[in-house]
């Protein structure tokens, strides 16, 4: 027997190596249409049966769908209809039809939609719906439907129907078939596209009560679902994936359940080979798909055009506006041009007179002026000292009245904080047991790594085992929410500490840049103890067009907890109130920010509104209160060159109303 030549030795080295390397791995991808779980079921069914590793990827993108297809870096493809019609529409040619869901007798099945109406309906036709479109409303089973949906829009096209949207009195998109024909019997919808067998089903269930609509139009039949196949995968392969797909329904049960579920198939039914004659209606249906884009484009590119009418025109007028601003300004300018010289005769009179005047002032002055100044200098002295005493009298009764206030909240507040401690507590003790358990699987996976091939099914059924006992899959879940909540606790407990700090922080000197809403919010974390313990309900409305602004936050603070605490105080005060509540409400007013501080206590009796403002004055009890709160409170707003208001009607409540400038410089 001759031995072979090295030549024949390195060809069919080279021959084996292609084979190897061709069935290195089986690309497949599958649509969001289907289930990805069951479609990787089946995607490990072929790899095991074929002893070839697969890489599957589901694709949610058409668009990317198509690139991989035209690119070959796709050896399998699980497809719907619609997503195969397109895919011929858009002229990629390296793929074709492999496999379809049939019946058991061997023959394909396939889409077919209808148009329903109700019983009474005096249409008989899809013409005459069509006809009717101005007064008719129409609805769409819209949800992953070809019959519902795709087929019914490419038969509009045909008839040159080319946007329902623009043409029908009104369009709906349901969510599902039983959705759309429940529609049409309740009388919302004049008319709906469904799919036949989707109708038959419901009617054969009861869900849909035989005789409740009726049918005046019927699409041609379109090939379902198809299992797609690059054309130049090897022969043998082929015929493996072949006989694998045809036989399923039979070698594993199992299996063939998922692959039922993932394509919405009933009893009996099984893959059939696909033949050319299957695919002719798909075929026709691209076709009019590609009709149907042309129209969308056609129709995209008037909208451009009148788009850029409309651009024109917008830039036309805006240069008769700005003709019209030059004129304006012109004018003006002649005006005050008139005014400055009209004023300047008067001035000038007016200068005359005041020399004449000044002269006379002067001499009989003269004499006098010198002890004069030098009093007025002694008087500012005395002026400037006293007026440095009271600004730090003032200052310490600022700080002693913020400290008094904080000290009140202090029990609250520590309440507060303990509340997100304990859900970090909480929270870390979860992650940590949680990790214990993802440990414990993460050992007899890591056992699996190191193990040969022919134990790893053995060691596989280990990690189920070790999975079960761990909770696995609600441990996984369950991550989420411990981080959830450690991360609610820590911002919870960072937003008291800062409100904390920015209440608490000594008096500024020179005005800094700060939002009149980061004020309000920080005071009202040291408050919520309070509210929530009185059962009072804080109602807050914003306005975001307040702006940063130059002022002093901390006596800011202090003037907001001032007004806060005495409404809540006036609410506790009211002995028959259903319901406490605190309105808060800011408003930008030109450059000026108006806040509304309303509650809903006591009230003030209109004799002594006109005293809430002065020092020491106070209608507690002794011992409840200082009497100082709205002194200070007022001489805060006055120091940022504000105004702070109040009206009060006994037993119906309490506004103040704060109105700040916005346009202050920080200097």
């Amino acid at each position: 027997m001759a031995k072979p030549t090295p030549v024949l030795v390195f060809c069919l080295l080279i021959f084996a190596f292609s084979a190897s390397a061709q069935r290195d791995t089986l690309k497949i991808t599958g649509s969001s249409y289907f289930d990805e779980k069951r479609t990787l079921v089946l995607c490990n069914y072929i790899s095991s049966r074929l002893n070839i590793p697969v890489k599957y990827e589901n694709i949610p993108s058409t668009k990317r769908m198509h690139a991989l297809l035209r690119d070959g870096k796709v050896d399998l493809a699980l497809m719907n209809t619609f997503q195969y019609v397109f895919a011929k529409s858009d002229r990629i040619t390296n793929i074709e039809p492999f496999m379809i869901l049939g019946d058991s007798s061997g023959k394909a099945k396939s889409y077919r939609s209808c148009l329903i109406v109700r019983p009474s309906s005096p249409y008989r036709s899809l013409q005459q719906v069509i006809d009717a479109s101005e007064k008719t409303s129409l609805d769409f089973a819209y949800v992953a439907s070809t019959s519902g949906h795709i087929v019914p829009r490419m038969q509009l096209a045909t008839m040159g129907v080319l946007y329902p949207e623009a043409q029908f009195e009104s369009i709906h998109f349901s969510g599902g078939h039983l959705e759309a024909i429940n529609s049409v019997i309740q009388k919302r919808a004049g008319a709906a596209f469904v799919s036949i067998d989707d109708l038959i089903n419901y009617e054969s269930t009861g869900k849909v009560k035989k005789g409740a609509v009726r049918i005046v139009w019927k699409s041609e039949p379109i090939t379902q679902s198809p299992v797609v196949i690059r054309r130049n995968l090897p022969q043998q392969l082929r015929q493996e994936l072949r006989t694998l797909f045809l036989n399923l329904h039979q070698d594993d049960p199992a299996v063939w359940r998922h692959i039922q579920e993932n394509w919405g198939a009933v009893d009996p039914a099984r893959f059939v080979d696909a033949t050319a004659a299957d695919f002719v209606s798909v075929q026709q249906a691209a076709d009019k798909v590609g009709k149907l884009v042309y129209f969308l484009n056609y129709y995209e590119e008037r909208l451009a055009q009148q788009a850029a009418e409309l651009a024109k025109g917008d830039n036309l007028i805006d240069m008769q506006r700005t003709r019209i601003g030059e004129q304006n300004a012109v004018l003006e300018q002649q005006i005050v041009q008139i005014k400055t010289q009209t004023f300047s005769l008067y001035l000038l009179g007016l200068i005359v007179i005041g020399i004449v005047a000044i002269i006379v002032v002067v001499i009989q002055t003269s004499r006098s002026k010198q002890l004069l100044n030098e009093a007025l200098i002694q008087k500012n002295r005395e002026l400037e000292h006293a007026l440095s005493d009271l600004k730090l009298t003032q200052d310490k009764l600022i700080h002693s009245e913020k400290m008094a206030s904080l000290g009140l909240l202090t029990a609250g507040i520590a309440h507060e904080i303990n509340n997100p401690v304990n859900f970090i507590f909480t929270g870390i003790n979860g992650l940590e047991k949680n990790m214990k358990a993802l440990l414990n699987v993460v050992k007899e996976l890591e056992i699996a790594a190191d193990l040969p091939d022919e134990k790893v099914a053995e060691q596989r059924t280990v990690i189920e085992k070790t999975k079960q006992q761990n909770r696995y899959e609600k441990v996984k879940e369950s991550l989420a929410e411990f981080i959830t909540g450690i991360r609610l606790g820590a911002k919870r407990t960072a937003d008291i500490v800062s409100g904390l700090r920015n209440f608490a922080r000594t008096d500024e000197s020179e005005r800094t840049m700060a939002h009149v809403h980061n004020c309000l919010d920080s005071t009202l974390v040291l408050l919520h103890f309070k509210l929530k313990q009185t059962g009072i309900e804080l109602v807050k409305s914003y306005d975001s067009n307040v702006p940063e602004m130059a002022c002093y936050p901390g006596p800011l603070n202090q003037a907001f907890m001032n007004l806060f605490t005495n409404a809540v105080q006036a609410i506790e005060a009211q002995a028959d109130r259903d319901s406490g509540l605190i309105q808060l409400k800011t408003i930008q007013k030109g450059e000026t920010v108006e806040i509304m501080i309303s509650d809903n206590g006591t009230g003030i009796d209109q004799h002594i509104i006109a005293k809430i403002f002065d020092p020491f004055f106070t209608t507690k009890q002794v011992g409840e209160g200082t009497g100082l709160g709205l002194s200070i409170t007022y001489g805060i707003i006055q120091k940022h060159l504000g105004t702070l208001q109040v009206e009060s009607e006994p037993g119906v409540g309490t506004t103040f109303f704060i109105r700040l400038p916005t346009n202050l410089t920080i200097a």
